[in-house]
């Protein structure tokens, strides 16, 4: 088929498309209801002479007219098949449109016989072509005696208009324009009627497909089933879907299964039918048709291709079954916009507590600072100790939520990833000697032993020490408040092969096997009731597993309810593993920390802080 064949090919199905939109009436399994089809048809070949006719109307005026008048008279020329067409949608007579078509023609070659010279106009030859083209399109010899009749009367409207009005001389050029519009009449006649005969078999397929051996078979499969010969134009449909296929998209026989698939999905179907004629037997690919007459714009479907062979074993055709799934591809877009949604609230989640964990710290070290002052008695001594009491508990409020703030700041860091560790050597024992300091009074209070034993050659690694100091403090501290009295809690520490392992073991309620896969999620326990006897609020094994991850290393635990719990941390010695999520991660955009506040807001901000230290200098 050549490019000139698939043009045409394009031109007349998309005027049988106008055509079914605008009567609503699209065909179903390929045939149309009775005095359909040749209305379609009509409508069709009008809206393509629509194209066709300025094509013969330009040329020839150019020779004739300037170039505003030949555009006016081929725009003119164009609009009338659309409206012989309009008139079939309303009517639905093909034999009264087509008689209006004749007589509107032999009118507009009679204007331009008037203005040429009237009666002298080179024009007037043309108005033999009314009868002729009538005779052509009516199989009739009373399409003949109608069309002679229109030029007839076109020819006495000329004669009288060139009585009453004065007579335009008729333009340079206008016999060759004439010899121009003959020539180009006979070339565009001779392809219309060689179209229409050379197609015929496949005009007929396309209206009702011949029965193929199997397919009636093939009518209880759901879905659309359809036979495709060598080139892909379709020779047969079978399946239980059809004639819902056929409603929602169309004519799909021959050529109309192609031309129906959306433009930007042709050349995945048309790759899948080039893999099978390579040789691969099967092909799955998912389209969009374009849908008529219906609410939705496409039509989703899946098609699944398998190659057919022919005696010699080369490729002969395929055979599809294509399958609706716009419910499901529906759900799938729900699915995407669901966790797009929810992701959006994470990091809206994320930058809340940023910013509130950020804005907190300012007024928590004031109120720290000056219970501080207060318990020292600098400016006077209490008169009793339930002032004092109240004041040390203050304190020590105050402390408690600054660590719980700034783990929430750390958390809100790592999540944007916008938290980096700053490695250097440093001895490990020291920062384990820090960490039995700051809780070896806590743990001797619940009664709980703590011991530490750092393997031979243990000395010094290269990580962030800030970073292993809140590790050790976070995992001691988990193992104090979940360890009953007279429990024991010990931390291992030694490198082998160039990583460091620390491991913090406990004799406390363990964990239960169930629960056990969501610890280290932010802000979840295994005790997560109503009667849970442990404060805390479960950030501190998922600030403990973030930190872990900057450094390159793994985080392990294990545990048995009743018997105690084990917290493993191995992580390169050398440093080399650490923040490696800059490289690793994604390139979409972090999430901005801290946040910009608002200019005023923050012009406000700034005033109490300056107040906050104004009146601490003053104390």
């Amino acid at each position: 088929m050549t490019k000139l064949d698939g043009l045409i090919d394009r031109v007349r199905l998309a005027g049988r498309q106008t055509a079914e939109s605008w009567l609503g009436t699209p065909v179903q399994d390929g045939n149309c209801p009775e005095g359909n089809e040749p209305r379609i048809r009509a409508m069709t070949t009008c809206l393509a002479s629509a194209i066709l006719t300025p094509l013969i109307a330009v040329p020839a005026l150019l020779t004739a007219f300037s170039w505003p008048q030949a555009i006016a008279g081929a725009l003119t020329a164009a609009a009338m098949p659309i409206a012989i067409a309009g008139v079939l949608a309303s009517t639905g007579s093909p034999q009264v449109a087509g008689r209006l078509a004749v007589f509107a023609a032999a009118i507009a070659l009679a204007a331009l016989a008037v203005v040429s010279g009237g009666l002298a106009s080179p024009f007037l030859p043309l108005l033999a072509l009314i009868p002729l083209e009538a005779a052509i399109q009516s199989r009739r010899l009373s399409g003949l005696a109608i069309g002679a009749l229109d030029a007839v009367t076109a020819l006495l409207g000329v004669a009288a208009f060139s009585t009453i009005l004065p007579v335009h001389p008729a333009p340079e050029g206008a016999v060759f324009a004439t010899g121009l519009s003959f020539a180009l009449y006979a070339l565009v006649r001779g392809l219309t009627i060689s179209l229409d005969a050379a197609p015929a078999p496949q005009a007929a397929l396309q209206v009702e497909p011949q029965p193929v051996a199997g397919m009636d078979i093939l009518d209880g499969l759901p879905g659309l089933i359809t036979r495709h010969d060598s080139r892909g134009d379709v020779v047969a449909v079978a399946g239980a879907d059809r004639s819902d296929f056929a409603r929602r998209i169309g004519e799909f026989s021959g050529k109309g299964f192609v031309s129906r698939i959306h433009v930007a999905d042709r050349i995945a179907f048309l790759d899948a039918l080039d893999r099978l004629r390579r040789g691969e037997p099967r092909q799955q690919v998912e389209i969009r048709f374009d849908s008529i007459g219906a609410s939705s714009q496409f039509v989703h479907a899946a098609i699944s291709l398998s190659a057919e062979q022919g005696p010699d074993g080369r490729f002969a055709g395929v055979l599809a079954q294509t399958r609706d799934i716009s419910i499901e591809v529906e759900a799938r877009l729900r699915a995407h916009a669901a966790t797009e949604d929810a992701e959006t609230a994470n990091a809206a989640k994320t930058r809340f507590l940023a910013a509130v964990s950020h804005e907190l710290r300012t007024p928590l070290n004031a109120i720290i600072g000056f219970s501080d002052i207060l318990a020292h008695e600098y400016f006077g001594a209490f008169s009793n100790d339930r002032q004092r009491e109240y004041v040390g508990l203050i304190h020590q409020s105050g402390e408690h939520l600054l660590s719980l703030v700034n783990t929430m700041l750390d958390m809100s860091k790592i999540e944007s990833g916008r938290y980096e560790v700053f490695v250097e050597p440093f001895a490990v024992g020291e920062v384990i000697d820090s960490c039995d300091a700051m809780l070896r009074l806590q743990a001797t209070t619940r009664g709980v032993t703590l011991t530490r034993r750092l393997a031979r050659g243990v000395g010094e690694i290269t990580a962030d020490r800030r970073a292993m100091h809140q590790i050790l403090i976070n995992l001691v501290g988990n193992a104090i408040k979940f360890t009953e009295p007279g429990g024991v809690i010990n931390v291992d520490a030694s490198i082998a092969d160039g990583r460091f392992r620390l491991v913090v073991s406990d004799t406390g309620i363990g964990i239960p096997a169930e629960k056990l896969a969501r610890i280290g999620e932010p802000f979840v326990q295994a005790q997560n009731g109503l009667a849970r006897h442990y404060e805390g609020t479960g950030l501190g094994l998922s600030l403990v597993k973030g930190l872990v991850d900057l450094h390159g290393g793994a985080f392990a635990i294990d545990s048995t309810e009743g018997e105690g719990t084990v917290v493993t941390i191995d992580l390169p010695a050398d440093g080399s593993g650490a923040n490696r999520q800059d490289c690793e991660a994604d390139q979409s955009e972090a999430i901005i920390f801290p946040p910009v506040l608002p200019r005023p807001a923050r012009k406000e901000l700034n005033n109490r802080n300056e107040a906050h230290v104004e009146t601490a200098r003053s104390a």
